[in-house]
């Protein structure tokens, strides 16, 4: 243990150049006065760390010097894929791995190389989570990571529809897409797509899953968001409506009606926009309040206009106060 945090200590004043004490505590979570021994046994064992004295102080490497040992290890190397998702490495129980893999990898790099992987660092961010959300919950997604590292099949609790079911898969690989966990797997031969949040428990079994030959998680997740995104619409709504609720509004259609749909329109327009189902396009359609009007099919229309007069009806008590109305569907980013 005190092996590997000291050979940390050294990565990270190789790549930090400087570092005090309290930073150095911070990072391996230990006291500044197990850092300062930790330090002592480096010099003892002949590595040039130099302390300074003061505000700006700190220890240090000599110039010039490097250590070879920055060698990632099986488990830190599996961590890899996740640099710079550091957020869904921690859900999946690899936030230590991914650390210790990022700080060895920096630590490798020299000159131009690690000066251009920091400008790189400085100018990129990637973020999976979506806007004015917090990820659902995910309590059963560190038992699926196992099984999925390990191929092992699972007997699965899982909601949907507000039905309980359970149902044995092979697990194939974990996706995350817009801030949610998806498990994809084989389930009676087909494959299967399944909300991490909706899955209430995870049993493994003592049986090997068999990955299909030349199996592609990547190309899978693309097949299956496809299909979906492609599947027929049930109805297809023709409305009017203002531009400050247009940006609102593309996010809330299927994909095949998103080009319908222009974010940059000056005055009210009419357009006319696909939904999956009437009951979903009754909900979306109210979200936008009075900045979208329905003009057909008739029968949504009526929909639309009587659950308005329910919705009126439960706070008929209200007095509508004076001044203007707070507009409904107002952007509060350039997104």
């Amino acid at each position: 243990m005190r092996a590997s945090r000291m050979m940390t200590l050294l990565l990270q004043l190789q790549v930090r150049g400087q570092a005090s004490a309290r930073e150095l505590a911070r990072l391996l979570e230990v006291s500044e006065r197990t850092v300062q021994r930790d330090v002592e046994a480096l010099v003892g064992a002949g590595i040039p760390v130099r302390s300074a004295r003061g505000p700006a102080g700190g220890y240090r490497l000599d110039r010039g010097y490097r250590t070879r040992l920055t060698g990632v290890g099986l488990d830190e190397a599996g961590a890899l894929a996740f640099l710079g998702l550091a957020g869904p490495a921690e859900q999946l129980g690899l936030g230590e791995l991914l650390e210790g893999a990022r700080v060895k990898v920096w630590a490798s790099l020299t000159g131009e190389a690690r000066e251009r992987a920091g400008r790189t660092a400085e100018r990129f961010h990637l973020d999976p989570s979506r806007w004015y959300g917090t990820p659902e919950p995910v309590p059963c997604l560190p038992q699926l990571a196992d099984a999925v590292w390990r191929d092992r099949r699972v007997r699965l609790d899982y909601v949907r529809d507000g039905r309980a079911t359970s149902r044995e898969v092979d697990p194939l690989g974990l996706v995350l897409a817009a801030g949610d966990w998806y498990l994809v797997a084989r389930r009676d031969g087909q494959r299967r797509t399944y909300r991490v949040s909706r899955v209430r428990a995870v049993a493994p079994l003592d049986e090997p899953v068999t990955r299909p030959p030349g199996f592609d998680l990547a190309g899978s997740w693309a097949e299956a968001r496809r299909a979906l995104e492609d599947e027929a619409v049930a109805v297809e709504v023709t409305v009017r409506v203002l531009p400050r609720a247009l940006p609102r509004l593309r996010r809330l259609v299927p994909v095949p009606g998103k080009d319908r749909v222009s974010v940059t329109a000056t005055g009210e327009v009419e357009l006319t926009v696909p939904f999956e189902n009437v009951g979903w396009a009754v909900s979306a359609l109210l979200s936008l309040g009075s900045a979208v009007e329905v003009l057909t099919p008739p029968e949504l229309r009526t929909r639309v206009a009587e659950e308005a007069r329910a919705v009126a009806d439960r706070y008929s008590d209200v007095r509508p106060e004076r001044g203007a109305a707070p507009e409904i569907g107002r952007q509060r980013s350039d997104s």
